[in-house]
């Protein structure tokens, strides 16, 4: 997992995908205070977040990647705009499965035909969802953090 503060202009660009509050740029470009220029590929944001960077600006861009995903969870442009929004929504599908995991083993403690793989996938999504959690959390913090 990596966070990282992005500090220049993102040019405007159209999402390849939208899906309710959810947006996926295929590339974003990025060229920072000293001119270096940074193209950012497959990037997701959610809410606010995606309308701002869809119109593109100058100012202070917030990255997060980890568990396959990376996207811009904050922006804060120098204009006064600014918006947090997490980027997926991972955390409610994988409580969806923890709840489906839970709900065999239950008909299999109340039947005695107890369904081993999916109690087991439902313990390891336990796992996957403090990660993804961690994830969200850490990105929540540095945009918190970072009010300058």
């Amino acid at each position: 997992m990596a966070v990282e503060v992005l500090d220049g202009a993102i040019a405007p660009a159209e999402p390849v995908r939208s899906k309710g509050k959810y947006v996926m740029f295929d590339t974003l470009n990025f060229r920072d205070r000293n001119g270096a220029e940074r193209s950012l590929k497959n990037v997701c944001c959610g809410g606010d977040v995606g309308d701002l960077v869809r119109k593109g600006g100058t100012g202070r861009f917030y990255l997060s990647s980890g568990g396959g995903q990376t996207g811009i969870h904050g922006v804060r442009l120098d204009g006064g705009g600014q918006a947090y929004a997490h980027y997926n929504n991972m955390e409610f599908i994988v409580l969806l499965g923890i709840a489906a995991g839970l709900a065999v083993f239950v008909v299999g403690l109340v039947t005695g035909e107890m369904m081993v793989l999916p109690v087991v996938v439902g313990v390891l999504l336990v796992g996957g969802y403090f990660f993804l959690r961690n994830i969200r959390i850490a990105g929540r913090q540095q945009f918190e953090s970072d009010k300058s």
